[in-house]
């Protein structure tokens, strides 16, 4: 008896000295219903895959990273404090330069998430795992990757992906997966679609990190998904909406319900709808407003600074009828 419970004590003095380099959740189990959210949520659509981790705690270093075992082929690495990049070696050396690209940009982002998103938990807070970010060299390296690090839950995104892991003892980013199409192809601002991709990743692994799980609150796919987007596009502004697309918005959407993950519409709505609310009440307004999300419904977060959110839809509405109009159709 007194060895059983001896072990049972050092099971627990582990798992506390585990949970403090963690988010809040060791100190409770995980609810059904939050298991449930976790298990529907997918916010995103393709570009990100949620799953919830039935037992902890995980690997909180990169040892399990599919980059740093033998079998998974001649994977190269170049890292600093926060990030290892993972690529396949080649004989011109294209994939080590892309990999400390990705490594420098991944660095610039990190030091702008804490303003607008709160605490970003790599690595300090977890035992020292850094951020691991992918670089296949194919579409088809590229689902194999997504495949093994989502264990078999396979999605498909045009330019990337994460995977994220959400259990008892915490949050946990699996892994970026950046297509190589992503370094070929340009957006709007005429920078490479990749840096894009890892703005609105690591914004969402930031959120989804700083979410108090042991709160059941009202979590909306459109509100998350809206501020990773406005991340991702880094000051630029979404091109004018048609007003038959305005007026979809006007009849169709509500700044206190759900939508499914997929709908693009509702989707294009969240960016528009965060990208008025920065511009109307300032950054630090939507800095505060995303940090009450961690611990306070959505709607509830917006009503502690207008009461009246169909008022607070209008305002939005208002500000797209009294811009330049030009032809937009839904994706």
């Amino acid at each position: 008896m007194v060895v059983v419970l001896a072990v049972i004590a050092l099971v627990i003095a582990k798992l506390y000295d585990i949970g403090i380099h963690r988010p809040s959740l060791v100190y409770r189990q995980l609810s059904p219903e939050t298991i449930y959210w976790i298990n529907t949520f997918n916010q995103l659509g393709p570009e990100n895959i949620i799953k919830a981790a039935p037992v902890g705690p995980f690997e909180w270093n990169n040892k399990e990273d599919i980059g740093q075992k033998h079998t998974a082929g001649k994977w190269g690495k170049e890292e600093n404090a926060n990030t290892v990049v993972y690529y396949r070696k080649d004989r011109d050396a294209k994939g080590q330069i892309r990999a400390r690209r990705v490594m420098e940009t991944a660095e610039n982002i990190i030091r702008e998430l804490p303003a607008y998103m709160g605490t970003y938990h790599y690595p300090q807070d977890l035992n020292g795992r850094k951020m691991p970010v992918y670089l296949p060299e194919n579409n088809d390296e590229y689902m194999t990757l997504l495949n093994k690090l989502s264990d078999g839950a396979l999605n498909t995104s045009k330019y990337g992906s994460s995977i994220i892991a959400i259990g008892p003892l915490g949050c946990q980013c699996k892994g970026i997966i950046l297509h190589p199409d992503g370094f070929q192809n340009n957006n709007a601002d005429g920078n490479p679609e990749y840096i894009r991709v890892l703005r609105r990743e690591l914004a969402y692994y930031t959120y989804m990190a700083n979410l108090d799980y042991n709160q059941n609150t009202q979590r909306y796919a459109w509100f998350v998904s809206g501020i990773t987007e406005h991340f991702s596009l880094d000051g630029q502004l979404l091109p004018p909406f048609s007003p038959d697309i305005i007026a979809k918005f006007s009849q169709d959407f509500h700044l206190n319900a759900e939508y499914e993950a997929k709908d693009q519409l509702r989707k294009a709505a969240g960016t528009s709808f965060i990208e008025f609310y920065e511009m109307t009440f300032g950054s630090e307004a939507l800095a505060g407003l995303i940090k009450n999300t961690y611990v306070s419904p959505v709607d509830s977060a917006l009503m502690q600074r207008t009461p009246d959110l169909e008022a607070l839809k209008q305002l939005w509405i208002s500000s797209l009828a009294n811009e330049p109009q030009a032809e937009q159709t839904e994706e």
